[in-house]
């Protein structure tokens, strides 16, 4: 086990030329910022997807749930697309 000890690492890193140790070090801010960009992209892609077709913010209050303002908006927008479907359907004999 000796290989995940501190002084394993210290050793290890100290060992190398300050030339290496700057070059790995510039990997950091890389990996970082690689890893925030494909993250952000794929989370916001799947926020993107998953509230395509819903109406109101997409982001809630701090406080859990949305404002009452908005939940009324979203019910009467879900009120109108209904009534909208309603009308547009088309009668057929057996069907209500």
């Amino acid at each position: 086990m000796r290989w995940f000890t501190f002084a394993y690492w210290k050793e290890w890193w100290f060992n190398k030329p300050e030339t290496e140790r700057k070059r790995l070090k510039s990997f950091v801010p890389l990996l970082l910022y690689t890893f925030g960009f494909l993250y952000f992209v794929i989370y916001l892609s799947i926020l993107n997807s998953v509230n395509r077709y819903k109406t109101g913010d997409t982001v809630k209050s701090w406080f859990g749930g949305d404002r009452p303002e908005i939940v009324e908006l979203k019910e009467h927008q879900e009120r109108q697309i209904q009534k909208s479907y309603k009308e547009l359907r088309k009668q057929v004999s057996g069907g209500r």
